[in-house]
């Protein structure tokens, strides 16, 4: 058992690396490059993932009903985050990728080492409340560090100092988590492990991508509402 875990482990490491050379090379290579990546991502999850987790055929109108709130809202949010700030803030498209990446990390290894008690067990069993704290504390260091040179996010002003900065991380620790328990309680109702089997060690892509689409539909909320503001 030991030894299948760290195979489990070395595969998930191995192909987290290879995915973020390859998507975070792709976005410092072009926008054109980076915007076709994010649509080929949305037809691979729209056509051979999603599909078989909602299930219901493709051919349904009410799949694209449903799919135009979820997957097509947050990945279009985040194919317009490219193109509207990569020239002014290159940093910002990338945001929602590495907040969410840095809360699974850093939910992964604390709850790996001392998670206990679990959060909803029925749904998914290796979450944990301690593994929530370390998704929290990454993303409240990823903050401090990251938010600085955000210049063109929303609200930006409201986030200089620790507290509001706390605040903040513990909105986007909570959205992610439940992007992931989204995903999970979909497939735990089609008694399925993964939601597919293109990533090793992480499944499908929606394994991988589940929080950043949730984390990237609070931030369209957020430019939505800084827009209303401004205008009044």
């Amino acid at each position: 058992m030991d030894s299948i875990l760290k195979n489990e482990s070395f595969k998930r490491f191995a192909t987290g690396i290879i995915l973020g050379f390859c998507f975070f090379g792709a976005y410092f290579h072009s926008l054109l490059l980076f915007s076709l990546i994010l649509f080929a991502l949305l037809f691979i999850i729209l056509f051979f993932e999603w599909p078989t987790l909602i299930n219901l055929p493709i051919t349904n109108i009410k799949y694209w009903l449903i799919s135009i709130f979820y997957p097509i809202l947050p990945i279009s949010t985040l194919i317009y985050l490219n193109i509207k700030f990569r020239d002014t803030d290159f940093l910002f498209p990338l945001y929602p990728f590495i907040v969410s990446w840095t809360a699974d990390t850093g939910g992964y290894i604390l709850g790996k080492l001392i998670g206990k008690h679990k959060i909803c067990p029925n749904i998914s069993p290796g979450k944990s409340w301690e593994g929530f704290l370390g998704s929290f504390t990454a993303v409240t260091v990823l903050n401090i560090f990251i938010l600085p040179g955000i210049k063109t996010f929303p609200f930006v002003l409201y986030l200089q100092s620790f507290f509001p900065i706390l605040l903040f991380s513990f909105l986007l620790t909570t959205i992610a988590f439940l992007g992931d328990i989204f995903i999970s309680y979909l497939k735990r109702k089609r008694d399925l492990k993964d939601t597919g089997n293109l990533l090793p060690g992480h499944g499908g892509l929606l394994d991988r991508f589940d929080s950043v689409l949730f984390v990237s539909t609070l931030l369209l909320l957020i430019i939505i509402v800084d827009k209303l503001i401004s205008s009044l």
